[in-house]
């Protein structure tokens, strides 16, 4: 029984390693598990092109005096007594090293500004939605302009105080072996292109936790940052629903 517990414990641990080091994850925001809002649409739909996202996010993290770089290690999970070893990511797309990812990569400037257009033409609010690289590039009568604001993570790899050494053999059982959550923090604006001027906005803020076990949700710890935009879009576009009428005919 002790060798079999044994080769269950060392045959997990590699199974976390391999995977840690090979997974590789992108932000994928046709996964997320809310529907697309829709709606009926104004009387007389009008264009709107999206614009790349601006990054916000080092400006947000010198006013909050949050740390703009990596924290934490897992290697302090090495330790007797020490629950977990933890990493802290401001900026996940920018170092490797999560609970079971080797890499991230999320380009979130044109990520965001790519889901959005998914979202506004599911809405129906807009009867043309395109993508431009700037407002010199589109002859739409609305820019959809947006802010990444937050993507924190931060992830834990839990050791239950025995330390690397012996935990696996508690994950080989149906231990949870690490959780992963992932902040969002985005701002939309809706702009008339001719002149210049905002009309609407909205912000965002949210965040969720996903759960590691060796035999399930490997290589998921950054998969929840398509279901909060989806969220965010969501909310967004129902919030901007009812206003958009009234906002068409006072242009």
């Amino acid at each position: 029984m002790k060798k079999l517990l044994l080769q269950s414990a060392l045959l997990a641990a590699g199974f976390l390693l391999l995977a840690g080091c090979t997974n590789v994850a992108t932000f994928d925001y046709s996964a997320a598990a809310e529907p697309m809002v829709s709606f009926a649409g104004p009387p007389e739909a009008k264009s709107i092109a999206v614009l790349p996202f601006l990054d916000q996010r080092s400006r947000k993290s010198l006013q909050q005096l949050a740390p703009a770089a990596d924290s934490g290690s897992f290697y302090l999970g090495l330790l007797p007594l020490m629950p977990y070893g933890y990493v802290k990511k401001p900026f996940p797309e920018r170092s490797d090293d999560f609970v079971s990812l080797g890499r991230f990569h999320f380009n979130p400037s044109l990520d965001l500004a790519e889901a959005s257009v998914l979202s506004l033409k599911a809405s129906r609010l807009f009867g043309r939605v395109e993508l431009a690289d700037s407002a010199g590039r589109t002859d739409a009568e609305y820019l959809w302009r947006g802010s990444v604001n937050n993507t924190f993570y931060s992830g834990a790899m839990l050791t239950y105080c025995i330390s690397y050494f012996l935990s696996p053999a508690l994950w080989a059982v149906g231990a949870p072996e690490g959780v992963s959550r992932n902040a969002l923090g985005v701002s939309f604006e809706l702009v008339e292109r001719a002149t210049g001027r905002t009309v609407w906005r909205y912000d965002y803020d949210g965040e969720d936790y996903i759960v590691h076990w060796i035999y399930a949700r490997i290589g998921k710890d950054v998969s929840l940052y398509a279901d909060l935009m989806r969220q965010a879009l969501n909310l967004a576009l129902s919030d901007l629903a009812p206003r958009l009428p009234e906002l068409q005919r006072s242009r």
